[in-house]
């Protein structure tokens, strides 16, 4: 019969053996928005817009002449499509609705004091995720170059 010393040290053991277990050796670090493209970007919204607010779920995708995507699904409503041309100059900013308890994430016209809100592009139960939107979009909206226009007399 096991004295009750031997079962706590085994009992610990165990323990131990289950706890680290599954417990990976090295923290993975999440990659710099500043150092992923736009490709990588839209997923990480992806990501956010899959949790950020219950029972919302916004999906993103972009065009390669700037049009930010964003189809927003959930709840009892179908499935609705918006679209904003994302342009130099534009600029995301981070409310607080409070009526609704969270954080909004909106396209505005610019960065200046009064600017004018183009779409709502995310909600978010928590500051961090809609800080980590903001970012993306952010430089989404620095990085997207729209086509350059012909040349004049080009053939």
């Amino acid at each position: 019969m096991a004295t009750p010393r031997l079962r706590v040290t085994t009992g610990l053991a165990v323990w131990l053996l289950v706890a680290c277990g599954g417990y990976p050796s090295e923290d993975i670090v999440p990659p710099n928005p500043f150092d992923i493209g736009n490709a990588e970007r839209l997923q990480a919204l992806d990501a956010l817009g899959a949790k950020a607010y219950h029972p919302e779920r916004r999906r993103f995708a972009m065009d390669s002449d700037c049009t930010l995507r964003i189809t927003r699904s959930g709840g009892p409503q179908r499935p609705e499509r918006f679209a904003h041309v994302l342009a130099p100059g534009m600029h995301v900013g981070i409310s607080s609705n409070k009526a609704l308890g969270v954080f909004e994430v909106h396209l505005l016209t610019d960065s200046g004091r009064d600017p004018q809100r183009l779409g709502l592009l995310l909600r978010s139960s928590t500051w961090t995720h809609a800080a980590k939107a903001e970012l993306l979009l952010q430089l989404l909206i620095r990085d997207c170059r729209l086509p350059a226009p012909p040349e004049a007399g080009a053939a």
